[in-house]
């Protein structure tokens, strides 16, 4: 291995380290919900809601892909923008821990959004435009996932521990103060560690640019992936109201909800090596597709069987070995019909898709919890996986090979 190629890896394996720690869905996850259950007295709807606010950065990352691929900064397309927005994550991360107002907490946790999102943006494109020459990209991904998910074992354990032992807005001010170290170390890594050739100065963003990328966008296998990914996580989400029902109606303590995140993180690595070792260039892309629905679909409804802390930690390490499959696959799809030279902006588009769609199920499914099902669990996870099952129907429409070879 060169050592361009181990810098990079070694870029890699820290800046997903970092991912799955800092997002407000990492190790400030707990925290927050907490915070705002016992310390606000918000319920599972009011709590989705306001999570959407820091979900609306994700949801525009065709932008930052835009930036990064046709206008590079301080001559880098990648390497100034990796900068730049981990540091921005991790300086906001101290000023959230330090805000004396909800308000003010609120708009610098949306600044590490805005960060945090445009470096994972640029990361995923710059992973495909390194790994497909190699045809190596989708083993990158299971690394990719392998570091995230390590990080993330960490992080649900260390945010039960501050929500069982510290207040909750304590838990929280201690949560935001550790996120913002790794981004630091990110921000630092990307400068030393990514090495990139110099871009000229403008790269012309024209019309005849923009009819370009509109007609790549246009393909039908591009369209065919993103209509999938948008009805594959539109399912009414139980995220949230999963973590109100196992605090309020089972009684499990902060720190074994902290620990039910970390199995599920335990079964995202576990799903991340069968799809390595066994599912990646064994089996085709529909028909990982294939098996992704109908795990999503039995890993679901296993929680009509939720009812004691054994059940759902086999429940949470099936899920998140379930949902690993999943993403990997629908990843795999995703980089199979993003045009060259356009890699950040179409990973990126087809996340910010993925993205919205999830976002606006999490909302769905806290209102229906909330006020449709009177907060009874059960029915709420018969819709959600009857939506998984019925995403079936649309895998006959995806693409079957690569079609940008």
């Amino acid at each position: 291995m060169s050592n361009g190629s181990r810098s990079f890896l070694y870029f890699v394996s820290i800046a997903y380290l970092t991912q799955g720690i800092a997002q407000h869905f990492g190790l400030v996850s707990q925290p927050l919900d907490y915070f705002m259950l016992k310390g606000l007295g918000k319920n599972a709807a009011d709590v989705a809601q306001l999570l959407t606010i820091l979900m609306l950065p994700w949801m525009v990352k065709p932008f930052y892909g835009i930036i990064s691929d046709f206008f590079p900064l301080f001559g880098y397309r990648r390497k100034s923008y990796l900068f730049i927005s981990y540091c921005a994550a991790g300086i906001f991360f101290v000023f959230a821990a330090l805000a004396k107002s909800f308000n003010l907490l609120m708009a610098a946790l949306f600044t590490t959004a805005l960060g945090m999102s445009m470096a994972t943006a640029i990361l995923c494109g710059l992973t495909l435009e390194v790994g497909r020459p190699t045809n190596h990209y989708r083993r990158f991904q299971s690394i990719q996932a392998i570091c995230y998910y390590s990080a993330n074992l960490v992080a649900f354990l260390v945010g039960g521990w501050l929500c069982t032992y510290f207040a909750p807005e304590g838990a929280l001010r201690l949560a935001l103060g550790i996120a913002a170290i790794p981004c630091i170390v990110s921000a630092a890594a990307a400068w030393l560690l990514v090495h990139e050739p110099i871009s000229p100065p403008t790269k012309r963003f024209t019309r005849s640019t923009i009819g370009n990328v509109i007609k790549e966008f246009r393909s039908r296998g591009l369209l065919m992936v993103g209509l999938f990914l948008c009805c594959w996580s539109f399912s009414p989400s139980f995220g949230t109201p999963l973590y109100f029902y196992e605090t309020k109606v089972l009684g499990f303590s902060q720190m074994f909800i902290g620990q039910l995140g970390a199995i599920n993180a335990i079964g995202m690595l576990a799903g991340s090596f069968v799809f390595m070792k066994y599912l990646d260039f064994r089996f085709s892309p529909r028909v990982q597709t294939v098996l992704s629905v109908l795990l999503g679909t039995l890993s679901t409804l296993g929680y009509l069987l939720l009812s004691s802390e054994t059940s759902a930690i086999l429940l949470e390490f099936f899920r998140g070995f379930a949902n690993i499959i999943a993403i990997l696959a629908i990843y795999g799809l995703a980089a199979d019909v993003s045009p060259k030279k356009l890699e950040s902006t179409t990973i990126a588009t087809l996340i910010a898709a993925y993205n919205i769609a999830e976002q606006l199920s999490n909302i769905l499914g806290a209102r229906l919890y909330t006020y449709t099902f009177g907060e009874a669990f059960s029915p709420l996870i018969v819709v959600s996986a009857a939506a998984t099952l019925a995403c079936l129907v649309l895998i006959p429409l995806l693409p079957t090979k690569d079609l940008h070879a």
